[in-house]
């Protein structure tokens, strides 16, 4: 079972996470994260998990790119 995450949580991981909805028979979706922020409640306010789909060094901290700074 993927490790997964609460709305409220902070995202330590940048990426692509599906929610998955624990009490009924929505469809999962996907969305994008963002480390150090928080991940979202729903709008329904029902229970929903996050899990992570696929992982991604967010650009301003990547090693490879440039800070723009001049």
């Amino acid at each position: 079972m993927p490790e997964q995450h609460k709305p409220g949580e902070i995202v330590k991981t940048s990426g692509i996470y599906k929610v998955v909805h624990e009490s009924d028979s929505k469809a999962a979706f996907e969305v994008t994260c963002v480390e150090d922020e928080h991940f979202p409640p729903t709008r329904t306010g029902k229970s929903a998990v996050y899990e992570l789909v696929h992982g991604a060094t967010h650009s301003h901290k990547h090693s490879e790119l440039g800070s723009g700074d001049k």
